[in-house]
């Protein structure tokens, strides 16, 4: 994971962030957001 990710304890998941699995790090992070958002909208311009 990213530098700080070990220290990053994530109650729900009973793990850090560097042990979560990519797809539900991207799920929770804020770039992951972010960048569906901006396919969401890409796609309801016909883009």
């Amino acid at each position: 994971g990213f530098g700080y990710d070990p220290l990053f304890w994530l109650a729900d998941q009973s793990r850090t962030m560097a042990e979560l699995p990519l797809a539900i790090k991207n799920s929770l992070s804020h770039r992951g957001q972010a960048l569906r958002q901006v396919l969401d909208f890409l796609i309801r311009q016909g883009l």
